[in-house]
Protein backbone atom coordinates (compact mmCIF):
# COMPACT_ATOMS: atom_id res chain seq x y z
CA UNK A 1 0.00 0.00 0.00
CA UNK A 2 2.87 2.36 0.74
CA UNK A 3 4.17 1.97 -2.81
CA UNK A 4 0.71 2.67 -4.21
CA UNK A 5 0.52 5.94 -2.26
CA UNK A 6 3.93 6.95 -3.62
CA UNK A 7 3.01 6.19 -7.21
CA UNK A 8 2.17 9.06 -9.58
CA UNK A 9 3.20 10.61 -12.85
CA UNK A 10 5.06 13.73 -11.71
CA UNK A 11 8.77 13.80 -10.93
CA UNK A 12 8.34 14.00 -7.14
CA UNK A 13 6.09 10.94 -7.21
CA UNK A 14 8.57 9.01 -9.34
CA UNK A 15 11.33 9.90 -6.89
CA UNK A 16 9.17 8.93 -3.90
CA UNK A 17 8.30 5.59 -5.50
CA UNK A 18 11.98 4.86 -6.23
CA UNK A 19 13.09 5.86 -2.73
CA UNK A 20 10.45 3.81 -0.95
CA UNK A 21 11.12 0.88 -3.28
CA UNK A 22 14.80 0.91 -2.28
CA UNK A 23 13.94 1.26 1.41
CA UNK A 24 11.48 -1.65 1.28
CA UNK A 25 13.16 -3.87 -1.30
CA UNK A 26 16.78 -3.47 -0.21
CA UNK A 27 16.51 -2.43 3.43
CA UNK A 28 18.77 0.61 3.19
CA UNK A 29 19.01 3.24 5.90
CA UNK A 30 18.39 6.94 5.20
CA UNK A 31 22.12 7.76 5.16
CA UNK A 32 22.80 4.91 2.74
CA UNK A 33 19.94 5.96 0.46
CA UNK A 34 20.96 9.62 0.37
CA UNK A 35 24.57 8.64 -0.47
CA UNK A 36 23.59 6.09 -3.15
CA UNK A 37 25.45 6.72 -6.43
CA UNK A 38 24.75 5.57 -9.97
CA UNK A 39 28.02 3.63 -9.99
CA UNK A 40 26.84 1.66 -6.94
CA UNK A 41 24.16 -0.05 -9.05
CA UNK A 42 25.79 -2.98 -10.81
CA UNK A 43 25.09 -6.45 -12.13
CA UNK A 44 26.76 -9.11 -10.00
CA UNK A 45 26.44 -12.80 -10.80
CA UNK A 46 23.61 -12.05 -13.21
CA UNK A 47 21.55 -9.99 -10.73
CA UNK A 48 21.26 -6.29 -9.94
CA UNK A 49 22.85 -5.23 -6.67
CA UNK A 50 24.01 -2.22 -4.71
CA UNK A 51 27.73 -2.93 -4.37
CA UNK A 52 30.27 -1.89 -1.77
CA UNK A 53 27.65 -0.11 0.31
CA UNK A 54 29.26 1.50 3.35
CA UNK A 55 26.73 1.20 6.15
CA UNK A 56 26.43 1.74 9.84
CA UNK A 57 29.69 1.24 11.68
CA UNK A 58 31.65 1.37 8.43
CA UNK A 59 30.57 -2.13 7.41
CA UNK A 60 30.79 -2.74 3.67
CA UNK A 61 28.24 -5.00 2.06
CA UNK A 62 26.60 -5.83 -1.25
CA UNK A 63 22.80 -5.70 -1.24
CA UNK A 64 20.73 -7.62 -3.81
CA UNK A 65 18.21 -5.47 -5.69
CA UNK A 66 14.89 -6.95 -6.83
CA UNK A 67 13.89 -6.17 -10.42
CA UNK A 68 10.87 -4.13 -9.32
CA UNK A 69 13.21 -1.86 -7.33
CA UNK A 70 15.55 -1.48 -10.31
CA UNK A 71 12.57 -0.63 -12.53
CA UNK A 72 11.45 2.13 -10.13
CA UNK A 73 15.00 3.56 -9.99
CA UNK A 74 15.33 3.42 -13.79
CA UNK A 75 12.02 5.26 -14.22
CA UNK A 76 13.16 8.02 -11.82
CA UNK A 77 16.65 8.30 -13.33
CA UNK A 78 15.31 8.44 -16.88
CA UNK A 79 12.70 11.10 -16.05
CA UNK A 80 15.18 13.19 -14.02
CA UNK A 81 17.99 12.60 -16.54
CA UNK A 82 20.34 11.29 -13.84
CA UNK A 83 23.36 9.59 -15.43
CA UNK A 84 26.14 10.06 -12.87
CA UNK A 85 26.70 11.03 -9.26
CA UNK A 86 24.05 10.53 -6.62
CA UNK A 87 20.91 8.74 -7.72
CA UNK A 88 18.43 10.92 -5.85
CA UNK A 89 18.22 14.69 -6.37
CA UNK A 90 16.04 17.48 -5.14
CA UNK A 91 12.96 18.40 -7.16
CA UNK A 92 12.10 22.09 -7.48
CA UNK A 93 8.65 23.64 -7.04
CA UNK A 94 8.41 23.64 -10.81
CA UNK A 95 8.98 19.89 -10.98
CA UNK A 96 12.53 19.92 -12.30
CA UNK A 97 15.51 18.10 -10.77
CA UNK A 98 18.30 20.22 -9.32
CA UNK A 99 21.34 19.87 -7.12
CA UNK A 100 23.73 17.00 -6.64
CA UNK A 101 21.88 15.01 -4.01
CA UNK A 102 19.42 15.04 -1.14
CA UNK A 103 19.66 15.06 2.62
CA UNK A 104 18.40 12.38 4.96
CA UNK A 105 15.62 14.79 5.96
CA UNK A 106 14.20 14.73 2.44
CA UNK A 107 13.87 10.96 2.71
CA UNK A 108 12.17 11.37 6.08
CA UNK A 109 9.57 13.76 4.62
CA UNK A 110 8.94 11.59 1.54
CA UNK A 111 8.15 8.56 3.72
CA UNK A 112 6.05 10.65 6.12
CA UNK A 113 3.99 12.14 3.26
CA UNK A 114 3.24 8.69 1.85
CA UNK A 115 2.42 7.35 5.32
CA UNK A 116 0.03 10.24 5.95
CA UNK A 117 -1.82 9.39 2.73
CA UNK A 118 -2.27 5.89 4.19
CA UNK A 119 -3.37 7.45 7.50
CA UNK A 120 -0.40 5.92 9.34
CA UNK A 121 0.83 8.15 12.14
CA UNK A 122 4.07 6.51 13.14
CA UNK A 123 5.89 5.23 10.08
CA UNK A 124 9.52 6.25 9.63
CA UNK A 125 12.13 5.34 7.00
CA UNK A 126 13.82 3.04 9.52
CA UNK A 127 10.55 1.11 9.77
CA UNK A 128 10.79 0.41 6.02
CA UNK A 129 14.23 -1.13 6.49
CA UNK A 130 12.91 -3.27 9.34
CA UNK A 131 9.96 -4.39 7.20
CA UNK A 132 12.35 -5.36 4.42
CA UNK A 133 14.53 -7.39 6.80
CA UNK A 134 11.52 -9.15 8.35
CA UNK A 135 10.09 -9.92 4.92
CA UNK A 136 13.41 -11.46 3.80
CA UNK A 137 13.44 -13.86 6.76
Amino acid sequence: MLLEKADGGDLRSLRALAMISVLLGCGLRRAELSALKVDDLQIRQGHWAIVDLVGKGGHIRTVPMPLWVKAAIDRWMSSAMVTAGRVFRAVSRHGTPWGKGISENVIWYVVRRCAERMQLDHLAPHDCAELAQNYAM
